[in-house]
């Protein structure tokens, strides 16, 4: 089982309260968190991107470092753990994406994915004069599919001619071609979405919502398998008693940045398609812990012991037979600390 980070390379990380210090995004922090991942074992850790933040009391993602210069960096100062950087398909051409991506490769020795992000949200791009039209909410995934489709023949053979609704290639050269595979990750929640991971993505997150966790149980039990692994998404909260780790989350509910989460939502409402992230945005608000509350960015909290968190992770991971999670924290650092040293041994 493989465990990563969710890098909070945008201000206050994935959390939209005034019950913790609002923050803004460093290298120096980034660098330090990636360094206890490694030291803990972790095995990968993710930065997102976003162009624009939702403001609110606390500021929320309205800073954020660029992720492909972030991993640039990182990856000299680490040996071990993968780097999967996240692309928001709008804001780059697919030959720069591939040129960056082989260039990553070759920095880090193949420690490299890439995070493919479709782009939901039409103010962030409305902004830069790269939204499409509002066709592109049904149209996303075949514009990611062709997105795809030249970043293979480029990674592949170094070379693409390709007309399509979306790309006029002619004869386009991109050297050199990556060291090594660059597996693909996505998100995709809709079906849409999850029709796009079965075509291009080895590996897909999932939301540890109840209702995803009960279908991959029995997806599990009446043997269905997908090409790809499936890492479960969740926020941890480990303290020395499982009454203070809820306690500590009912707090960060409480104090809800409600302006954030607002304008988060109303963005989220332009996207009307059922099953997506924007769906489960619009109906965050009054959700427990368990259940992926907004104060949360829909993100599931696991909290309790160390102990009681480990015994959770693995039901988890017997129940649904995911390939690993990804996890946020309330305070990063002490937080993948406390996992590797005090939840991990507990885990067989």
């Amino acid at each position: 089982m493989k465990f990563g980070v969710f890098l909070p390379n945008g201000s206050n990380g994935y959390v939209l309260s005034e019950a913790l210090e609002p923050y803004l995004p460093t290298y120096e922090h980034q660098r330090s968190i990636v360094i206890e991942a490694e030291k803990q074992g972790l095995s990968f850790a993710l930065p997102m991107i976003k162009f624009r933040g939702f403001g609110g009391a606390t500021g929320y993602w309205d800073h954020c470092l660029e992720p492909f210069t972030l991993i640039a960096a990182l990856a000299t100062e680490t040996k071990n753990i993968t780097f999967v950087p996240t692309v928001a398909l709008l804001a780059l051409h697919p030959v720069y994406t591939a040129r960056t991506m082989a260039t990553l490769s070759n920095i880090s020795k193949g420690r490299v994915g890439l995070n493919i992000v479709t782009g939901w949200n039409r103010p962030e791009y409305e902004q830069m004069g790269l939204w499409p039209g509002d066709d592109y909410y049904e149209h996303r995934y075949d514009f990611a599919s062709e997105y795809l489709n030249v970043l293979q023949d480029l990674w592949s053979t170094g070379k693409c001619t390709r007309q399509s609704n979306y790309w006029d290639l002619k004869d386009c050269h991109c050297f050199p071609t990556p060291d090594c595979e660059i597996p693909i990750f996505s998100a995709g929640q809709s079906p849409s979405g999850v029709d796009f991971c079965r075509k291009f993505a080895d590996f897909r997150f999932v939301f540890g919502h109840p209702e995803m966790l009960k279908k991959l149980e029995q997806e599990k039990l009446e043997g269905h398998k997908e090409k790809y692994g499936t890492y479960l998404l969740f926020h941890m909260i480990v303290e020395s008693s499982d009454q203070l780790a809820k306690k500590i989350g009912e707090d960060i509910i409480a104090k809800a940045d409600k302006v954030a989460i607002s304008n988060q939502i109303s963005s989220a409402s332009l996207d009307t398609n059922p099953g997506g992230t924007s769906e489960a945005m619009r109906s965050s608000l009054d959700k427990s812990l368990e259940d992926g509350n907004a104060a949360f960015n829909i993100i599931p909290v696991i909290h309790g012991s160390p102990k009681t968190v480990a015994m959770k992770i693995q039901e988890l991971s017997e129940k649904t037979g995911a390939d690993g999670f990804m996890f946020s924290w309330n305070n990063f650092e002490s937080g993948i600390k406390v996992f590797g040293q005090d939840v991990l041994p507990h885990i067989s």
